[in-house]
């Protein structure tokens, strides 16, 4: 099932966005505010972009074009661990395609849709995470993982699950 950005806003998203631009007002960047409203909501929602084009000089294009030049934005949103594939070359001869679609195929998501449906997992593919003596490899959060078969894939993404859901459970 495809996530929508087009929620409308409740009355506590309207009081986090306020709150970034209070935490925020002398700097008046909107890179700032976007590096906020996505730390604080995972993505940058679209009420968030029609709220700083309201208090801002920025137009809402002006915003999108931002927001879509810099990777660490996402106008959807992403997962609590966010896993990079890479498809260097090292990376390529080693096999990442294949292991990338079964990656996918075992967190049920695609292209399209990269993000799981409890939104503990996002996957990206990458270039080239730098690491080509481990390839293939990939990366989650900021661990790198090397060497990588179907079953070492598996036993990462279950460690990275199992850690979500222990942390979700002690807040």
């Amino acid at each position: 099932m495809p996530v929508q950005n087009n929620k409308s806003p409740s009355p506590e998203d309207m009081e986090t966005l306020g709150n970034v631009f209070e935490r925020h007002s002398q700097e008046n960047s909107l890179m700032i505010y976007l590096q906020q409203i996505q730390a604080e909501f995972g993505y940058i929602p679209e009420f968030a972009i029609k709220y700083i084009a309201e208090r801002t000089l920025f137009s809402e294009s002006r915003i999108y074009g931002v927001i879509t030049f810099y990777t660490q934005f996402s106008l959807k949103p992403v997962g609590k661990n966010i896993i990079k594939a890479c498809n260097g070359t090292a990376c390529h001869v080693g096999g990442s395609k294949v292991l990338g679609r079964k990656l996918k195929s075992y967190l049920k998501v695609d292209d399209e849709n990269p993000t799981t449906e409890d939104r503990l997992f996002t996957v990206q593919n990458v270039a080239c995470l730098g690491c080509c003596a481990l390839a293939p490899a990939m990366m989650v959060n900021d661990r790198v993982y090397g060497k990588l078969n179907l079953e070492k894939i598996k036993e990462v993404v279950e460690t990275h699950r199992r850690d979500s859901i222990d942390s979700k459970e002690d807040e």
